[in-house]
């Protein structure tokens, strides 16, 4: 009998201890869910992902070659930065097509400029010889 007691008595814990961190659990996810809706708490969570993705190994010990390591990515840089101006052409040509479906002088202007840096940023990379 004193047995039982004991197993209903850890099951009644076990269930409250359960209810408990779900309720903890619902109140973390509303929090984060509340900052992610203000500018500062979006920069918060981008932020560390955009570093992380920056970050690079590099190790000194047997044979590393930093010069090379360097070259592949300028190399990486002039291949990929015109590839990312023709890509803001694009957006910015999409724009300023829907500004004219819509007839919209604000979206027209908005794509004609985002087309102009899209072009600029292109030129740039294709002329600037690292």
């Amino acid at each position: 009998m004193n047995n039982t007691k004991n197993q209903v008595e850890a099951t009644t814990m076990e269930d409250k201890i359960n209810d408990t961190g779900a309720k903890l659990m619902l109140k973390a996810t509303n929090a984060v869910g509340k900052a992610l809706n203000k500018r500062w708490g979006k920069v918060l969570l981008v932020l560390p992902l955009c570093i992380s993705m920056l970050t690079v190994t590099v190790s000194a010990s047997g044979g590393a070659d930093a010069e090379g390591f360097i070259d592949s990515v300028i190399e990486l840089l002039q291949t990929w930065i015109p590839r990312l101006g023709g890509m803001v052409i694009v957006v910015g040509g999409i724009q300023f097509g829907l500004g004219f479906k819509d007839d919209n002088a604000d979206q027209k202007t908005r794509g004609m400029q985002c087309m102009i840096g899209g072009a600029i940023v292109a030129a740039i990379a294709k002329l600037i010889n690292f």
